[in-house]
């Protein structure tokens, strides 16, 4: 493939996540610009906590998961696939430092937050796929998909964009364009704010320890 059409290609795929992120209600360009004046070292607090509305998933055991799933703890979500060769795994491991940091101070029996990975590659990522891949990161990390009519209103209500790439009914080779924020939802089920990429452990377990005290 010429370098042109390699540029075209790019061009498209960055256009097309472009697009579908403007269809999800309040771009995260918008987030950035209501950063609010606290002593955050990452987090951007939402002017209003945002309402999360009504949806069903599939954890990796195969049991519903829904909005309720989402209440009584604080939630740090990210969107990504099973596949992925470098954020989702790089993001993953900042999550698992995250968390076991945040687990030294927690009551093991009654942890004040928990971790959502939800797989937007359906096709691929089976609920077993999902909850193999979470157990190289860490046993506790919940994993959940469902098909792209559940996924696309929820990824939405998120201001979180995919793309999956062309490919033939069959074809496991192909490629997918997502979101790489962590999202954190409160223990109301309402999202509270965004931890914009690139990532650094260390901050988000700090500006979560602040949230949560």
């Amino acid at each position: 493939m010429s370098n042109n059409n390699s540029n075209l290609q790019l061009y498209l795929i960055a256009l097309s996540v472009a697009i579908v992120s403007a269809m999800a209600g309040i771009g995260l360009w918008k987030v950035l610009q209501n950063r609010q004046p606290q002593s955050m070292a990452t987090l951007i607090v939402l002017p209003e906590p945002r309402e999360i509305k009504e949806f069903e998933l599939i954890d990796q055991h195969g049991k519903p998961f829904t909005l309720e799933n989402l209440r009584q703890r604080w939630t740090l979500v990210f969107f990504g696939f099973t596949h992925c060769p470098d954020v989702c795994p790089s993001t993953l491991y900042d999550l698992q430092l995250v968390h076991n940091e945040l687990m030294q101070q927690a009551d093991p029996a009654n942890p004040p937050h928990q971790v959502l990975f939800v797989s937007v590659d359906p096709e691929r990522d089976t609920p077993q796929r999902i909850g193999d891949y979470l157990g190289y990161f860490s046993p506790d990390f919940i994993g959940v998909t469902g098909d792209h009519s559940q996924l696309e209103p929820f990824s939405m209500n998120m201001s979180i964009a995919y793309r999956i790439g062309e490919h033939a009914e069959g074809d496991m080779l192909y490629s997918v364009d997502h979101s790489a924020s962590i999202l954190l939802i409160e223990p109301s089920g309402r999202m509270h704010g965004v931890f914009p990429a690139p990532h650094d452990a260390q901050a988000i377990s700090s500006d979560l320890a602040t949230v949560i005290d």
